[in-house]
């Protein structure tokens, strides 16, 4: 099945008001449910189940899921898994399974890749979003502006894309929460929560892309990008955490950020 025009896409999100809901930990901290089910649309990054004793805090809504697989990285009651060093691999109930399918297919309104296809390694998620396809409209995020941007963040992690993407659309208010920047890594019971400090560093280790372009996530660049240029905009609101790091720039530094968390938990 073909993924749909950008055009559709940009129509229906004309005017409206968008909540982007992301996976840091600096989320649970907060009753936004509900003002972000208040939002027109609900975007949520790589995420579509929201526990049922959690509402209060995420919401309870997803009309735009933001991915690049056909799983998400949520751990469902039932799934199995298994750690190796920081890294949780689910093993997928066939029950959840139908569960995923049935958000995907009531709940979800249109799934938007989290890069875009000028990505040198977008083949790789072509098959899992061309299944996406025979239930739910996709939508590719567009080369523009996200590779302009690319050029000055290094490879932008999946919440950031997500912003990119909303920043660049028709819409009259964006509200972010759960999306610092890795200033607090990743909530519990997610995928990636076994995450570090040492992780996010080794993010920003050599490597480049096979045409010689630098191609690390750099949350450093990325934070410091959305400061200057996107927080700026009046159409964007930020959860209390956020908006308390945004305004201190010694957060603008990761292993800072992570030393002042450290001592606040002190």
């Amino acid at each position: 099945m073909a993924f749909i025009e950008n055009e559709e896409f940009v129509e229906w999100v004309k005017g409206k008001s968008v909540a982007i809901v992301g996976p840091a930990a600096s989320a649970e901290k907060f009753s936004n449910g509900g003002l972000i089910d208040s939002y027109d649309i609900v975007c949520r990054i790589k995420s579509m189940r929201v526990p049922e004793d959690k509402t209060h805090i995420y919401g309870t809504r997803l009309d735009v899921l933001y991915t690049d697989n056909n799983e998400t990285n949520d751990i469902f009651p039932g799934d199995l898994w298994y750690d190796k060093g920081d890294k949780r691999n689910i093993i997928i109930n066939p029950e959840t399974m139908k569960q995923r399918f049935n958000i995907m297919t009531q709940q979800v309104k249109y799934v938007v890749s989290t890069y875009p296809r000028a990505e040198w390694f977008f083949p790789r998620f072509v098959a899992a979003l061309e299944d996406i396809a025979h239930v739910q409209k996709v939508r590719i995020l567009p080369d523009e502006p996200y590779m302009s941007i690319r050029k000055e963040t290094n490879r932008p992690n999946g919440g950031f894309s997500a912003i990119i993407d909303m920043v660049n659309l028709p819409v009259s208010e964006i509200f972010i929460t759960g999306l610092d920047f890795y200033r607090s890594l990743y909530k519990p019971d997610y995928l990636n929560s076994l995450y570090t400090k040492e992780t996010i560093l080794g993010w920003t280790a050599d490597g480049e892309t096979p045409d010689g372009i630098p191609d690390q996530h750099d949350p450093d660049l990325q934070f410091k990008y959305f400061k200057k240029h996107f927080w700026p905009d009046p159409r964007i609101k930020v959860d209390p955490f956020m908006d308390m790091v945004l305004r201190d720039p010694r957060y603008e530094d990761f292993e800072t950020a992570m030393a002042l968390l450290e001592e606040t938990n002190d």
